[in-house]
């Protein structure tokens, strides 16, 4: 597998919890933005790395809207690069979990999705370190506060991606328009933060879209959908 050189704003995905980085001290981060911005890729890697780096013998989380999508879009991707970086990958299709091993460390990763309200009812129970959102916009409030709730753990941190929707959805209510108080680092995503796209296929996407489908999935901006609403202001939470 090939990789290209990451983006500025990947490397601060990549290493915003490190203990040298002030960053450290939020208890989570969110990073939405445009489609084929490159968050999903570098969220999950960084997430892997946090955990195995901060944990042993201790669970974790990734969510998704549905089994199949959390792992065609999260996990067949993370676990190949995982491999190849050294890390020794088990993986249960069966029971939805992979462990991941190093240095001596070994860490358990439970998969689970969110697709109606009863989904809740999958996670209750757990005891949790930290718990990966991959389009978090797109699951039920309460199957995320469920998960958020499991994160109990002694520096447990939460982690969310997700493309916009409109400005009164329940996730830009209560958690884009809230970072600064929920203590979450903020991170927003143009295309152009992928270095994987060329030039002519960002230019491409810019054609596609047009009035508000365009604010949404090229600029990345929380738009209602019949008409443009100003985006979404976070101040101060993504300083690079």
């Amino acid at each position: 597998m090939s990789y290209k050189a990451f983006s500025k704003k990947q490397l601060d995905v990549l290493s915003w919890w490190s203990p040298k980085r002030r960053t450290s001290s939020y208890d989570g981060i969110i990073c939405d933005g445009a489609v084929r911005s490159g968050k999903t890729l570098c969220m999950s890697v960084s997430f892997a790395a946090w955990a195995m780096f901060s944990f042993d013998n201790s669970c974790f989380a990734v969510c998704g809207k549905t089994i199949r999508s959390v792992r065609r879009n999260v996990v067949v991707p993370l676990l190949r690069i995982l491999r190849e970086l050294g890390f020794e990958v088990e993986e249960k299709l069966s029971s939805n979990i992979f462990y991941v091993s190093h240095g001596g460390r070994r860490n358990t990763f439970y998969l689970f999705g969110g697709k109606d309200e009863s989904s809740a009812a999958l996670i209750q129970g757990m005891t949790l370190c930290g718990v990966l959102f991959d389009e978090a916009a797109l699951m039920p409030r309460s199957f995320v506060e469920q998960a958020l709730a499991r994160c109990s753990a002694e520096n447990s941190k939460l982690w969310f991606n997700c493309n916009p929707e409109y400005p009164q959805h329940w996730f830009c209510r209560e958690w884009v328009k809230k970072t600064e108080e929920k203590n979450i680092y903020y991170i927003h995503f143009l295309m152009e933060d992928n270095p994987s796209l060329s030039q002519k296929i960002i230019d491409r996407y810019k054609t596609l879209y047009s009035g508000s489908f365009y604010d949404r999935f090229v600029l990345g901006k929380m738009v209602c959908r019949r008409r443009p609403c100003l985006s979404v202001h976070v101040g101060g939470r993504n300083d690079l």
